[in-house]
């Protein structure tokens, strides 16, 4: 393919919104990124899985972007393709028995369980409220959680000590060619914020197209009690001041501590280079104080890998993926 503007003309553009040099900074959660070669927006299941088959047809890199949390992408951009599944926001609740619906085939589940089923695009805040409608328990732990169902179940999200593959059944999945087909979650192994789709994994190179829960039925008053109290216990760490991704890096039980703390005991909070900085309230986030270039952040994030290194000798692991160029 000679150039990008004529791999653009493959796109089904009734099917789909395409951008040139799309700023990505418009689109993460830390408000930081530069352009995106080709930003494609499928508006149909169909036209997301057509995409993804002809930009590996054509060799041509392709990232998928959810709600844009977990990422830092590079001043300079990110090459080849952005695909953003914002547009794929279907859900729906099956109020028959999971275990004969299609959605959940070859799933056993009890008659108190109900299948709530969402495209990769829904919004973890929408999903969880979709679920506390209907009664139905699992998700409240994540309510608030930024973050898009594609994307949640690609990093097995964990919030509170709860999973997302928890109650996870089955995905549609689509596969480098474009095919989908549906997984059962049982038929691959999950691990605390790992998924069978990341590098390394039997499903890496493979992108969410929708996924199937299986909920327990659960008292309504407790179950939206316990969606105030999560929210409430975010905003009282002061997730929501400032952009960022969330937690920076994951939680090693060999440290005997929360990252959180272990950067804290080393006396973090509020450090910062340029307009990145280690939130005040939490040591585990780190923010946009406005402006701040992903540069800084990545420095911040990789001087604060070395400090705990140097001091403790524990290698920290990070949630937040670097993209695109620096």
């Amino acid at each position: 393919m000679a150039t990008l503007w004529q791999f653009a003309q493959k796109i089904n553009k009734e099917q789909c919104r395409l951008a040139f040099d799309e700023p990505m900074s418009r689109h993460t959660t830390f408000c930081i990124g530069g352009p995106a070669d080709l930003y494609i927006v499928p508006l149909t299941m169909e036209a997301f899985a057509a995409s993804i088959g002809l930009c590996n047809q054509y060799g041509v890199p392709w990232f998928l972007l959810g709600a844009g949390a977990n990422i830092l992408v590079g001043d300079r951009g990110i090459r080849g393709v952005v695909i953003d599944t914002a547009a794929l926001a279907d859900i729906n609740v099956n109020e028959t028995d999971p275990a004969t619906d299609t959605a959940c085939t070859d799933v056993t589940a009890r008659e108190s369980q109900v299948c709530l089923r969402a495209q990769t695009g829904v919004r973890i805040d929408t999903l969880a409220e979709e679920a506390l409608i209907h009664g139905l328990d699992g998700l409240a732990h994540f309510y608030g959680m930024p973050g898009s169902v594609g994307g949640a179940i690609f990093m097995n999200a964990r919030c509170y000590e709860h999973d997302i593959a928890e109650h996870l059944a089955t995905a549609a999945i689509i596969r480098p060619d474009g095919r989908i087909e549906s997984i059962n979650s049982s038929d691959y192994a999950w691990s605390y914020k790992r998924s069978p789709f990341q590098e390394g994994g039997p499903l890496h190179g493979c992108a969410i197209a929708s996924a199937s829960f299986l909920l327990p039925r659960g008292e309504q008053l407790m179950i939206a009690n316990t969606m105030r109290a999560k929210l409430a216990d975010r905003r009282a760490k002061h997730h929501f001041d400032y952009p960022s991704a969330g937690s920076v890096f994951k939680n090693n039980r060999s440290f005997g501590k929360p990252t959180g703390r272990l950067l804290d005991e080393l006396g973090l909070r509020g450090r910062r280079i340029g307009n990145a900085a280690v939130s005040p309230w939490h040591a585990n986030i780190f923010v946009n104080l406005g402006g701040a270039t992903a540069r800084d952040m990545r420095a911040l994030i990789e001087s604060t890998e070395e400090l705990v290194f140097r001091s403790t000798g524990w290698l920290l692991e990070r949630e937040v993926l670097f993209l695109g160029e620096f």
